[in-house]
Parts: C-alpha cells; sequence; structure tokens
C-alpha cells in the first residue's frame, strides 16, 4: 500500500484538512491499519494535487477560512482500482519477534519477561480502545470496517494469550524444545566467547 492511496482512502471518508488526516494516522489504533510510520504529509497532498488526484476547497468556519481536500473523479477512480487489487499478504515487521529469534543462552530470559510484559500492557490497552471506539457515537465506521475492526480484536487476543502462554513457560521453566540439526546453538556460543575474549 502505499502513502498516497493510504491517503486518497481518509479523504474518501468526508473532505478533511492536513490536521484531520494526519490525525487519522495518528490514533491509537492506526498502526493495525495503516501499517505506515507517517512523515512528510503536505508534500505529498502538494503531489496528488498536482496529479489532479484531489482538490483543494474552502471552508469558511467561524470567520476563519479552512483549506480541505476532496478527491476528483481521477481520484476516487485510482483509489477503487487500487480497491480492486488483490491485496499483498501481511510482513511481519516486529522487533519482539526478531529479538526472540535471536535470543541465545547467555541472555537472561527475564529480561526477555520484561519485554513480554510491556507488549502485554500495550497490547490490553489497544484492545480496550478498539472495543470503545466501534461504539463511541463519534467515530465514522461502516459495516465492512466493522469487520476489520473485528480483526483488529481478535488478532490482539490471540497476541495477549500468546504473550501469558510465553510467559508461563519461561516462568516455570516449561519451555519448547528447539531444533538445531547443524549445532548453531553451541557454536554461536563458542563465537561470541571468543569475540567478547579477543575485545579485552
Amino acid at each position: 500500500m502505499s502513502i498516497e492511496h493510504s491517503i486518497l482512502a481518509v479523504i474518501s471518508f468526508r473532505p478533511s484538512s492536513g490536521y484531520d488526516i494526519k490525525s487519522e494516522f495518528e490514533h491509537k489504533a492506526a498502526g493495525l491499519y495503516w501499517g505506515l510510520s507517517y512523515g512528510s504529509l503536505y508534500p505529498k497532498l502538494k503531489k496528488l494535487e498536482e496529479e489532479g488526484y484531489i482538490t483543494t476547497l474552502e471552508e469558511d468556519k467561524d470567520g476563519r477560512k479552512k483549506k480541505l481536500y476532496d478527491l476528483t473523479g481521477k481520484g476516487w477512480r485510482e483509489l477503487e482500482n487500487w480497491l480492486a487489487q488483490t491485496p499483498a499478504p501481511p510482513v511481519i515487521k516486529d522487533e519482539l519477534f526478531m529479538k526472540m529469534a535471536a535470543w541465545h543462552k547467555e541472555m537472561n530470559l527475564g529480561t526477555l519477561c520484561l519485554h513480554l510484559r510491556a507488549r502485554q500492557s500495550e497490547s490490553k490497552e489497544l484492545l480496550s480502545y478498539i472495543k470503545n471506539w466501534k461504539q463511541n457515537k463519534t467515530s465514522y465506521i461502516n459495516s465492512v470496517g466493522m469487520l476489520a475492526i473485528r480483526y483488529a480484536e481478535l488478532k490482539l487476543e490471540a497476541e495477549l494469550q500468546w504473550i501469558t502462554e510465553s510467559l508461563e513457560a519461561m516462568e516455570h521453566n516449561d519451555m519448547p524444545v528447539g531444533q538445531d540439526p547443524s549445532q548453531l546453538e553451541e557454536k554461536q556460543l563458542e563465537r561470541r566467547k571468543i569475540a567478547l575474549m579477543n575485545e579485552i
């Protein structure tokens, strides 16, 4: 998904100011949907306007002029073409998973438990936000959007269950059996030991 398509999607909800668009990408649950870290919005809006996908409107609010962006016919066609394309499969980019994959015997599992508890707290807070979000009487969420929110709930519930199981396994020394057909763990620890000795 390109940043430009995500901007068109947000503007499709209603004519929006730059601030409105930025807010949509920064609310608590935004990372579950947009999956982007949002940077320079205004250059993207300028590019979309120059290419004819959006147009600017002026709204007079309390005697102050406010600049709003809306989709042109070309913008609506581009958005709908993008919506009709088969989505790419999701890519898991999670620093916690990367750290767990690289964890080794010399690392304290207590530190990993702290990482998991921090994620547990964040995920519980996010799940609570999402459950309230779909009934807050202020957000626009259509029926298909409600299905997407249900997916986000189930994903977070599954993550919380996995964290609970992982913490129990580590705290009760009931870890699953790993596999190491090439004895990489032993070689890894030896390489680590030599590298640290040579550093002195």
